[in-house]
C-alpha cells in the first residue's frame, strides 16, 4: 500500500472524527422474505467485532416494526444486508423515506439490492435493483478508484469466489459513481436476465457511492443535507465476510457515508444519536424479532429467536487489523456484542442483536 494512500485514509478518518460529536448509531437490517443467505450470521458477528475499531454502534434487527419515524429518528444510518423480497410494509417504507428526507444515511451490502422492488425511494437509495448472477465462481474484480475510502485498500485486481451481480438498470442514472467493476473475461456468465431491463451501463457496476441520493428529495425543513449512500454487491459467502480486506471495504464505505455529516452524531440534522460522545449508550430501539445465528440458503421469513452475534459461524480472521474484541452479553433477554478499540483515542462501539 502506498504511503500517500495511507495518509489520505488517516486524514479522512481524523477529519471525520473531529466533526463527530457522538457515536454514530446504525440499524443493521437483515430481514428476508425469500432467499436467505448463510452468511448473515457471520456478517452480524464480523460487524459486532469491528464496531469499536471504527467508533460506531450497530443495532441488529429483523423486525420491520422498527421502521417507524420515532425509532428511526434515533439512528444516523441504516445498513441493509442480504435482504430478499418485500421486507417492509407500506408503513415501514414511508418511515424509511422520511428518514432519508431527514438526512439519514444508507448503506447496502450484497442482496440489499434484491428487496423492496416496488419502492422507488429505496431504488434511489440503493442505486439499482439486482437482476441475476451466474453460478458462484472465482472472478476478478477491478478497482476503478484508488482514493475513495472503500476501495483505497483493496487490490487493483481482486480475485476470489463471489457472485457477480447484474442489475436491472444503470446506477449512474441515480447519480452513482461506480468504484469497482469486474473483468468480464475472468468468469463464465452462464445465466441470463430475468426480464427486458435497461442496460446496467459500462463498465459493469459492482460497487458505488451516491453523494446526494434522490431518495432524500424533497428534504424536510431543517434537514441540512441529504445523507450519503454506499452500496457493494460483494458479500455472498462466509469466507468473504471473514476476509479483512472485504471488512475494510464495507466499513470504510459506511464510514464515508456517515462522514457526510448530515445527522445528529455530527451535531446537525433531524435524525441520529445526539447523546454525548465517548459513552456506551444502549440504543432506544427495541426489536421483537431477531437475527438468527443459523441462516439457511433456502427461502424463509425473518428469524424469530435471539442469539449471540458470534452465533455458530467461524470467527473472523485472526489477521484482522482490528484491535476490537467482540463478546456476547445478555441484555434483558437479548444479546449484545460489544467491541472496544482504538481510533486515535479510545472509542466505544456496540453491536446489539435485538
Amino acid at each position: 500500500m502506498k504511503l500517500s494512500t495511507i495518509a489520505l485514509t488517516l486524514i479522512s478518518t481524523t477529519l471525520s472524527a473531529m466533526a463527530q460529536q457522538s457515536t454514530p448509531r446504525v440499524l443493521v437490517y437483515t430481514a428476508t422474505a425469500g432467499y436467505r443467505h448463510d452468511s448473515i450470521p457471520t456478517a452480524i458477528q464480523v460487524l459486532g467485532g469491528v464496531a469499536g475499531q471504527y467508533g460506531v454502534e450497530f443495532v441488529f434487527s429483523e423486525d420491520k416494526s422498527q421502521f417507524t419515524n420515532e425509532t428511526l429518528s434515533g439512528f444516523d444510518g441504516v445498513m441493509f444486508i442480504s435482504n430478499s423480497e418485500e421486507v417492509l410494509d407500506a408503513t415501514g417504507q414511508a418511515a424509511l423515506q422520511t428518514f432519508f428526507q431527514s438526512g439519514g444515511v444508507y448503506t447496502g451490502v450484497h442482496a440489499a439490492s434484491a428487496c423492496l422492488f416496488q419502492d422507488n425511494t429505496y431504488l434511489q437509495a440503493v442505486g439499482a435493483y439486482f437482476d441475476y448472477h451466474p453460478t458462484l465462481q472465482t472472478a476478478t474484480f477491478e478497482r476503478l478508484n484508488n482514493s475513495f475510502p472503500a476501495t483505497a485498500n483493496v487490490p487493483d485486481r481482486w480475485t476470489f469466489q463471489e457472485e457477480v451481480y447484474n442489475f436491472r438498470s444503470d446506477p449512474r442514472d441515480q447519480g452513482a459513481v461506480v468504484i469497482m467493476t469486474v473483468d468480464e473475461s475472468s468468469y463464465v456468465n452462464n445465466a441470463t436476465s430475468t426480464g427486458n431491463y435497461p442496460s446496467q451501463g459500462t463498465p459493469h457496476p459492482i460497487a458505488w457511492y451516491i453523494e446526494s441520493p434522490n431518495s432524500a428529495q424533497p428534504l424536510l425543513p431543517s434537514a441540512p443535507k441529504a445523507g450519503r449512500s454506499f452500496y457493494t454487491s460483494l458479500g455472498h459467502t462466509n469466507e468473504t465476510w471473514q476476509n479483512t480486506t472485504f471488512q475494510g471495504h464495507v466499513m470504510e464505505g459506511l464510514m464515508w457515508a456517515l462522514g457526510g455529516a448530515s445527522t445528529k452524531a455530527y451535531g446537525v440534522g433531524l435524525v441520529g444519536n445526539g447523546a454525548a460522545s465517548g459513552g456506551n449508550a444502549t440504543s432506544s430501539a427495541s426489536a421483537g424479532s431477531s437475527a438468527s445465528a443459523t441462516g439457511s440458503s433456502s427461502a424463509s421469513g425473518t428469524a424469530g429467536t435471539s442469539s449471540s452475534a458470534a452465533g455458530t459461524s467461524a470467527p473472523a480472521s485472526s489477521n484482522s487489523a482490528s484491535s476490537a474484541k467482540g463478546s456476547g452479553q445478555m441484555v434483558s433477554g437479548k444479546v449484545a456484542a460489544i467491541g472496544v478499540g482504538m481510533v486515535g483515542a479510545v472509542v466505544f462501539g456496540m453491536g446489539m442483536v435485538l
